[in-house]
């Protein structure tokens, strides 16, 4: 590539849409670490740690942005690396894996990751798939067999979903991609909202979007429903209004939360009378010493339903890397004696249904 060819490369991903998307969210989330430090709303020292490997994206040049899938593993973990054709030979694991989820599906809920904004994967039948896009696959067929989803398939009527900790808005993509008659509401840190919002707006640019800033005044939301997307930094959490939501749910970050913030977020769930709760989570993550367990915070106010059988043999989210056979091996072994504090920091699948007084 020469200079002349750079400098066009980096114009035109300068005044692309992704570009201009990502600057509007910035201006918001600013908007929203002003209020956070005005309200005290730390979150934990686990996700602290995590922000600020992360805080180049403040300054992101356009390039960046139109590869924003490849930084998003500050988030995951998940590489866009782990994909390219040296590591094809891993392809057909991760298209068994794929058909065996799709085996379980029996509403054709499967969608591939879109190769927007330096989207990744290895291509199976024809579209990109990574194991981001089976983690939320395999939640979404959970929750669907769970009948969590009959309410959102073929709605007359707009549904409210609320997604504690989205991240950058991969299971959000997929869920409003077979669910368009739903309000999405995020609910989570500032600097995974930079993510996020930037992705959805991207991915979705005729969708009704509100960002808010946290203040109590933007926090009520009555009209909620007249958007497609509605993102909301955890600060504001205490003070949002809105419409009941018919679900609630979180992937893999209630184990990041300390215990009182996870606490909070189920006690309001009850409080609002959200009928279910689903959570993907460790129920003790050996990184956060801030939390006890999610599954004993659930409890308090939920009824849980564990989702064992279907998964427990082939795991999507703890269990398909490019690793060895000798390290899985030795992984096993290593559950197999260890099983009492293995069952606490595994992935396990939760149903909350909220009890009757």
């Amino acid at each position: 590539m020469t200079k002349q060819e750079f400098e066009k490369s980096v114009e035109a991903a300068r005044q692309s849409q992704a570009y201009a998307q990502y600057c509007t969210v910035r201006d918001a989330v600013f908007a929203m670490l002003e209020q956070q430090s005005k309200l005290d709303a730390s979150p934990s020292g686990y996700w602290r740690t995590e922000l600020a490997g992360f805080d180049y994206m403040f300054d992101a040049s356009p390039l960046i942005i139109a590869k924003l899938r490849h930084h998003t593993y500050h988030l995951t973990g998940l590489k866009e690396y782990e994909y390219r054709n040296h590591h094809a030979r891993n392809a057909p694991r991760l298209a068994d894996r794929l058909h065996y989820l799709e085996a379980q599906d029996t509403h054709g809920m499967r969608v591939p990751e879109s190769p927007d904004l330096g989207g990744f994967g290895y291509t199976i039948d024809g579209a990109l798939y990574n194991v981001d896009t089976l983690k939320f696959y395999e939640s979404l067929i959970v929750m669907d067999q769970q009948g969590l989803l009959d309410q959102f398939r073929n709605a007359r009527e707009r549904r409210l979903v609320l997604e504690i900790g989205a991240g950058w808005g991969g299971l959000a993509y997929q869920f409003k991609t077979l669910f368009p008659n739903t309000t999405y509401v995020v609910v989570d840190l500032p600097g995974s909202i930079l993510f996020g919002a930037t992705y959805l707006k991207t991915l979705f640019p005729h969708a009704r979007t509100l960002i808010i800033d946290g203040t109590n005044a933007s926090a009520k939301i009555p009209q909620a429903k007249e958007y497609d997307f509605i993102f909301v930094p955890h600060c504001a959490w205490k003070e949002l209004t809105l419409p009941r939501p018919d679900l609630l749910m979180n992937m893999c970050s209630f184990q990041e939360m300390t215990t009182m913030q996870v606490e909070r977020y189920i006690a309001q769930a009850r409080a609002w009378g959200i009928g279910h709760v689903y959570s993907v989570n460790r129920d003790h993550s050996p990184n956060n010493p801030e939390l006890t367990r999610v599954s004993e915070i659930l409890a308090r106010h939920y009824t849980i339903t564990y989702d064992k059988n279907l998964f427990d043999a082939k795991p999507t989210i703890e269990g398909f890397s490019p690793k060895s056979v000798l390290r899985r091996a030795k992984r096993l072994v290593k559950q197999a004696t260890a099983r009492s504090r293995e069952d606490i920091r595994r992935y396990r699948h939760l149903i909350g249904t909220l009890r009757e007084n």
